[in-house]
């Protein structure tokens, strides 16, 4: 995988950049956050076509997934009324948002010619959160 600690940052911040960029080139936008507390979660604001990432979250490798699973709310035209409709409508939202944000990760390997052993080596290297390897297990 990555070898020292800055090459792993380095990596990350180019997947932040490339997300970034493709929300850019779809009209949509990205803005960091620097949330009081590291749990604060991440949102997605349909209205105005921008998602709002907690950049002090807990974990900074999960970020890539968090932009792409925010971006999948707004490219997938998630409403916050259809959200807050049933506890059965967000678990569909939230799913639809992490396989959304899944494509975009697997989209960016793609283009950028980038292959993983296995789906775990990808899942790590993303920053996948392990509450989500569930899809990744559905595809293989």
């Amino acid at each position: 995988m990555y070898q020292t600690p800055e090459q792993k940052t380095a990596a990350r911040n180019q997947v932040i950049r490339w997300l970034m960029n493709y929300a850019l080139d779809h009209q949509y936008g990205v803005t960091f956050s620097y949330a009081a507390e590291n749990d604060d979660p991440s949102e997605a604001f349909p209205e105005y076509r921008t998602a709002v990432i907690n950049a002090n979250w807990k974990n900074i490798d999960e970020i890539p997934f968090i932009i792409g699973h925010e971006l999948g709310h707004l490219f997938l035209g998630h409403s916050r009324k259809e959200f807050s409709a049933s506890s059965i409508n967000r678990y569909r939202l939230e799913r639809e948002a992490n396989e959304f944000s899944l494509y975009l990760l697997t989209k960016y390997c793609d283009l950028h010619e980038i292959y993983f052993y296995n789906m775990y080596t990808f899942a790590e290297s993303f920053g996948i959160p392990r509450d989500c390897y569930y899809l990744l297990e559905e595809q293989a």
